[in-house]
């Protein structure tokens, strides 16, 4: 990321981290708010601060946990390679925590509290589109990966022409925190609202999150995983088994997420399987049985690593 943000493009820019306050890292930690404060924390009466607070409209009755924007360099200022070096390290670290602390690189002309102000109007005008309360996805990795590789690029239209006073903003994902640069076909109409079937899809969110994550952390304890690369696809693939799961009709989230996990793993070996299969209809009748009723049964299943979907 050096390269990247000290390059021409972003150089004459304000180049900004983006943390979420709701998880806390230890006070020791060089990222931690205590660390953050003491290193960029100017006792400033007027002007602009190194540390602004975005005061998010569901989390503004505590500052404390609103996220902060840190300044890291102004137009014309190089960025170093420490700091940088750090918060990568700490992206692959949570890469797939339930909640992340590193949000996202954002580089603009806006000033710290203008930023911080357009942050919280983008969201509540995201909400407003989605007759939503509250909708903030530039705090949640997860969820701009999730809008950016299963959207259209007109459903990618919308959320970038809110980004309209970003020169770039780049997101953590969950292929070892590597950060990703949000960018959409320039020529995609920008609709009004996100598509039906975009929409739908957002509803299953937290499922897919839940399988990405736990495939994450669990994958390397199997043989045959242990020297594969994370799928670049992840994502994509664990929505293609959430809604499988759901077309045959399960219901109970650790069911759901035993076909997912089982689906990453073996493909259509699993999926196809009538052996599986047929313990299907029994789990729909006794939600959260599938996994007990699968081991059970002792169902070989041959790995097929190529047989994907």
């Amino acid at each position: 990321m050096l390269a990247e943000l000290n390059n021409s493009e972003n150089l004459y820019q304000y180049r900004y981290l983006l943390v979420n306050n709701l998880i806390a890292l230890n006070p020791f930690h060089p990222l931690s708010k205590e660390r953050l404060f003491a290193h960029y924390g100017e006792n400033k009466a007027f002007g602009e601060k190194k540390l602004t607070q975005v005061l998010r409209t569901d989390l503004d009755y505590d500052p404390s946990v609103c996220p902060t924007l840190v300044r890291l360099a102004e137009p014309d200022q190089f960025l170093e390679r420490p700091i940088l070096d750090i918060i990568s390290k700490q992206t692959a670290v949570e890469c797939f925590w339930s909640k992340r602390y590193i949000s996202a690189y954002i580089v603009t002309e806006l000033k710290p509290s203008l930023l911080a102000k357009k942050l919280v109007d983008i969201g509540n005008h995201i909400a407003k589109t989605l007759r939503q309360k509250h909708y903030y996805p530039f705090f949640e990795p997860f969820r701009m990966q999730f809008l950016h590789e299963l959207g259209s690029n007109q459903d990618n239209a919308l959320l970038n022409a809110q980004f309209s006073e970003f020169e770039n903003i780049y997101y953590p994902s969950v292929q070892g925190g590597k950060f990703i640069r949000y960018t959409v076909d320039d020529e995609s109409e920008v609709p009004i609202s996100w598509s039906y079937d975009y929409c739908q899809r957002l509803k299953n969110l937290r499922m897919i999150r839940t399988l990405v994550n736990a495939w994450g952390n669990n994958r390397k304890k199997f043989d045959d995983q242990k020297n594969v690369p994370l799928s670049n696809e992840i994502i994509v693939e664990a929505e293609y088994y959430v809604d499988q799961a759901y077309q045959l009709g399960l219901t109970d989230a650790a069911d759901i997420l035993f076909w997912g996990l089982n689906g990453l793993r073996y493909h259509k070996a699993f999926t196809l399987n009538p052996n599986v299969l047929e313990h299907i209809p029994k789990a729909i009748k006794a939600p959260g049985t599938l996994s007990r009723r699968i081991i059970e049964a002792k169902i070989n299943i041959e790995i097929k690593p190529n047989n994907i979907q």
